[in-house]
């Protein structure tokens, strides 16, 4: 077993507390969520692309499911759904009586205004990939129909999705929240993302929007007609902390829950009221290589690269234990994660300059690496927020500097950094990804979605994630991703840095929580929130 997995289950056994006795809940209060990164204030399910953004979304709004701290489908809006028996279909009764926070129902409109937005020829988000498979989905897409015969309305509180061959992960794509058709029908899709709405949304969520404030907080109200009943709480304030403030923030009790950073432990476990708890997650830090850039396209270069960084030491002293090496984009805590074939990539600078040797990299007059002309030199962009990235960043400049590339890096607020990516203006980037429970890597690594940020081309590779979103045997769909994983392994479009060991402190005045919590965390994701109440 690894050294830092033996740390984190010793914390684990340290910090994590069971909650005594069961208290009846009370309602009132507020409860403040702390959060280090300022959200983007794109609060709208199907164009955010952040998950700060997405904390706020997911308790203004509500999908036709959810996903519990078992990583299984549960009833949201749809009180029940029905699967065909040759698995081409699913068919969602509706709750009846659901109310927007302005009073209007919800109704099986909205929810196929919803899907078919995301379909739509103007539509500018990246959600396209997971509906593509509805039946009529790529011609209503490319403007060549007029609507989506794999949605139909069957009544008001009915609605059914077809597609023409099987498809594993449709159930749990359902989560997004429905918007209200009645406010947004109106405006042309492509211009959705400009909306004052985006800023104020109105969903039927269990919290209402009241307020955001850049840099200080998001402020929401309990709904007192929720179809699933009123939150215990009366507000929920996601509160904004610089991260060198966490351990402040929680002694003065200004937080009620926060993720921490392994530093963090020592000083946090100190304080008495305070519990920590540690799990891994559905998640993974990540370097990505731009390959659209010559210095890039040589799997050799990249592998070398990897072995010439230490990522032992980035997460065994920088993360303190709290972290698992990763080499692949499944984490361990998913059904889907294999280590057959896959290279760990262990730290051997020696080899790694072997590698870029027999390349065509040569030494030039001060030490940095040369071929045909081009410096083996980049720049990382590196998103502001975190000392744990920047200790990583720092680290990583030096192990190239061993090996003979330049690394410049370039220090940014996270949101502008999201736009460099977008716009393709990098040469590297550090970001992380928290996946969804379906391991389906479609979204992410398809040549044909947005948000393969490093332009990764490869044939077997698309092949095989739109085989394994056709195979329903879950076993079969493990191998088939064994194999995908192997070739992302060797090609590496990404540096893969460690998959998530997530650690968060809770105020013990917090009752109905999971105090023993699976990836999703204590807070379940976030679907606690709902009933979670605060104690004298």
């Amino acid at each position: 077993m690894r050294k830092s997995m033996v740390l984190v289950l010793v914390l684990v056994l340290a910090f994590s507390f069971t909650a005594a006795g069961q208290q009846t809940p009370v309602q009132g209060g507020t409860f403040r969520y702390g959060i280090t990164v300022n959200p983007r204030g794109m609060f709208n399910p199907i164009l955010n692309t952040e998950v700060y953004d997405g904390y706020i979304i997911d308790q203004v709004f509500d999908g036709l499911i959810y996903i519990d701290s078992h990583l299984e489908p549960q009833p949201k809006l749809a009180k029940s759904w029905e699967i065909s028996d040759d698995g081409l279909s699913i068919t969602f009764y509706l709750h009846k009586g659901v109310k927007f926070h302005d009073g209007v129902e919800l109704t099986a409109k909205d929810v196929e205004y919803t899907y078919l937005t995301i379909l739509h020829p103007e539509y500018t988000g990246v959600r396209y990939g997971d509906f593509k498979v509805l039946v009529g989905a790529e011609d209503y897409k490319g403007g060549n129909a007029l609507e989506v015969p794999g949605i139909e309305v069957i009544d008001d509180y009915t609605i059914k999705f077809s597609t023409a061959q099987p498809y594993a992960p449709l159930l749990v794509s359902f989560t997004y929240g429905i918007l209200p058709s009645h406010l947004l029908a109106q405006t042309p899709v492509g211009e959705l993302e400009t909306l004052a709405f985006n800023l104020n949304p109105i969903g039927t969520g269990p919290f209402k929007f009241v307020e955001f404030l850049t840099d200080q907080h998001v402020i929401l109200e309990a709904n007192e007609e929720y179809f699933l009943g009123r939150p215990n709480i009366d507000t929920l304030v996601f509160q904004k902390v610089a991260e060198d403030a966490i351990p402040i923030y929680l002694q003065q009790k200004r937080v009620d829950f926060i993720g921490l950073s392994p530093e963090h432990v020592p000083q946090v476990s100190d304080i008495d009221f305070v519990d920590i708890y540690v799990y891994e997650a559905l998640s993974y830090n990540y370097m990505a290589f731009n390959l659209r850039l010559d210095k890039f396209k040589d799997a050799a270069v990249r592998q070398a690269i990897a072995y010439g960084f230490d990522r032992e030491t980035y997460v065994d002293v920088i993360r303190e234990g709290f972290g698992i090496i990763a080499n692949a984009p499944m984490p361990q805590a998913s059904w889907a994660y294999s280590d057959e074939g896959i290279n760990s990539y262990s730290y051997n600078p020696e080899l790694a300059k072997k590698m870029l040797a027999e390349a065509g990299w040569t030494p030039g007059k001060d030490g940095v690496l040369t071929k045909d002309g081009m410096r083996l030199q980049f720049e990382l962009l590196v998103p502001d927020g975190s000392r744990l990235t920047e200790q990583m960043a720092l680290l990583f400049q030096q192990n190239m500097e061993d090996i003979g590339i330049e690394v410049d890096l370039m220090f940014m607020e996270f949101s502008a950094a999201v736009d460099r990516v977008d716009a393709r203006e990098f040469d590297m980037f550090t970001m992380g990804w928290s996946l969804s429970v379906d391991p389906d890597p479609y979204a992410i690594w398809h040549s044909s979605v947005p948000w393969n940020d490093p332009g990764f081309y490869n044939d077997r590779s698309d092949e095989l994630i739109e085989l394994g979103r056709k195979e329903t045997d879950q076993e079969k769909r493990k191998e088939i991703y064994a194999e995908w994983q192997q070739i992302i392994n060797y090609e590496l479009p990404y540096l893969f840095l460690n998959y998530g060991v997530t650690i968060s402190a809770m105020n013990e005045r917090v009752k109905g929580i999971d105090t023993e919590p699976g990836p999703l965390g204590p807070l379940a994701g976030g679907e606690l929130l709902r009933s979670l109440w605060l104690a004298e």
